[in-house]
């Protein structure tokens, strides 16, 4: 094994071991928690650095052999909104050197998660002389363009194009990401690396559908159309009660809900009262946010997985639906756009629209014993969280070699304070 590394990773707004499907907890604390117990399994450390967001959290656990995840005190009762917590960015780095300093350790680089993270990683990586590369996840210029929710607020755009150009790599999800960095932030395509997302596939499995179904409480003869994420304009939702609305009347046709935060939360009231006005509101079921140990059994329950967003920087819900075996009809987003180019078996791509999508969930029910749940399942082989893991750690190697080569050490003991501060590198990734 080549030597291990010792990663500083930020998910500053978003705790990894945050309830799924809730406003500001989705698919990148899947990501982040994974990609980490990954890396810890190959021998390296990766310390995983969050806000605290309520006062019986410990302030440090073991998430996983070689993983921790350090939950940041600065001083405040309440966190404070996303929308504020860059305010908080110079507070974050004082607490995450704190921890390092008490610690008495140094890290090889720092990988932030999201923009409000990489505020805090790229001041840790002036501080520390140590290489600091980001995964947005979300952009907010892509985000603007599809003119779903609330703009994103000037700060946010501007700090993103900042961290493009002083980041020391772009670490992206997948092909489509790195051409919106290009195109709306003015990339160095030299400076972008692919890092994928994954599927646990000891986890996400063909599993029993009737058993699943009597689990649920769902009759052997519903045709179930699932959907599953965080309740908001830009995942689509309302197209796909649309869609369901264009199909033919049919007693046992059942789309379920997973995620939001219960019946209190604006949009799935919004959603409830679309229903209500299409005649669909017997038909619907919200199961509010859920463990993600329960979603196996959802998708074995289901007929069809269907995503509609109109973004998507990766989609692990996509890849964890085929992983179970269950056809995906999905609007042209993230890695679900690369897999159904490829014409891979249970990806049905379509515009996104609700007369598109309506046309997918028809084919599936006309066609689904055409594609066996095994065949379904191969087209998601290619994205294990081993294999993600050994595409991060592969980057990192560059980007410390990368950083070693303009003149600073990566590793031992940090340098100290008031040292000159790290250049912009222009080399080749």
């Amino acid at each position: 094994m080549k030597r291990p590394q010792t990663i500083a990773m930020l998910s500053i707004h978003s705790s990894p071991l945050g309830v799924l499907g809730t406003r500001d907890t989705g698919g990148m604390s899947v990501y982040v928690r994974a990609l980490a117990r990954a890396m810890g399994r190959a021998g390296h450390r990766v310390d995983i650095f969050t806000l605290r967001r309520h006062a019986d959290i410990p302030a440090m656990q073991a998430l996983a052999p070689n993983v921790r995840l350090v939950t940041l005190d600065i001083g405040l009762k309440t966190p404070p909104p996303k929308r504020e917590l860059h305010r908080y960015a110079a507070d974050c780095v004082t607490a995450v050197e704190s921890f390092r300093s008490q610690a008495d350790g140094a890290y090889d680089l720092v990988h932030s998660h999201y923009w409000i993270s990489g505020e805090v990683g790229r001041q840790l990586g002036v501080r520390w002389h140590r290489p600091h590369v980001i995964t947005f996840h979300t952009l907010a210029a892509m985000k603007d363009r599809t003119g779903r929710g609330r703009p994103a607020a000037a700060r946010r755009l501007a700090a993103e194009s900042a961290l493009v150009q002083d980041a020391d790599a772009l670490l992206v999800a997948c092909a489509g990401e790195e051409e919106n960095l290009v195109r709306h932030h003015g990339a160095d395509p030299a400076c972008i690396m692919q890092v994928p997302g994954g599927v646990d596939f000891e986890r996400f499995r063909p599993l029993d559908g009737h058993r699943a179904r009597r689990q649920w409480g769902f009759d052997a003869e519903d045709f179930i159309i699932l959907s599953i994420g965080r309740l908001a304009p830009l995942k689509g939702q309302d197209r796909i009660l649309e869609a369901v609305g264009r199909l033919e009347a049919d007693a046992h046709l059942r789309l379920v809900f997973v995620g939001g935060d219960g019946p209190a939360d604006p949009e799935q009231r919004r959603l409830e009262r679309l229903a209500a006005r299409a005649g669909l509101a017997k038909r619907i079921t919200f199961t509010g946010s859920l463990p993600h140990s329960d979603l196996p059994a959802l998708y074995a329950a289901a007929d069809v997985f269907v995503q509609a967003s109109h973004y998507e920087s990766f989609g692990l819900v996509g890849l964890e639906a085929l992983a179970c075996g269950r056809p995906v009809v999905t609007s042209p987003v993230g890695i679900m756009a690369t897999l159904g180019a490829r014409s891979q078996p249970g990806c049905l791509l379509t515009d996104g629209s609700p007369a598109g999508l309506a046309a997918g969930i028809t084919a599936v029910r006309e066609q689904r014993q055409a594609w066996p749940p095994d065949a379904i399942r191969s087209a998601a082989k290619a994205f294990s969280w081993t294999q993600a893991a050994d595409a991060a750690l592969a980057a990192y190697r560059h980007v410390i070699r990368r950083h070693a080569a303009a003149g600073f050490k990566t590793l031992g003991v940090l340098p100290a304070a008031g040292a000159p501060a790290k250049p912009r590198s222009t080399s080749s990734v």
